[in-house]
């Protein structure tokens, strides 16, 4: 995987772009993951950004989710 915020070019070739998700990653950073897609110059650019988790984990609580759920938000796994 490129190093976040590297921009990377695209060719003609059929690609699958997931830029992660907020809350559940599965590579041990908690940030939630977006990215850029540039149709006009054919480029890709993934991001990371930090949001409140305590906050987040907080909310869970009030709505009784699950314990595993909650904890992974803080672990990114």
């Amino acid at each position: 995987m490129p190093a976040y915020d590297q921009i990377i070019p695209l060719n003609s070739q059929p690609l699958i772009i997931n830029p992660g998700s907020v809350g559940q990653p599965r590579d041990a950073d908690p940030r939630a993951a977006y990215g850029f897609l540039d149709t006009e110059a054919m480029t890709w650019q993934h991001r990371r950004v930090a949001y409140d988790v305590a906050r987040t984990q907080a909310k869970m609580r009030q709505h009784k989710l699950p314990i595993r759920l909650i904890a992974r938000l803080e672990h990114g796994w």
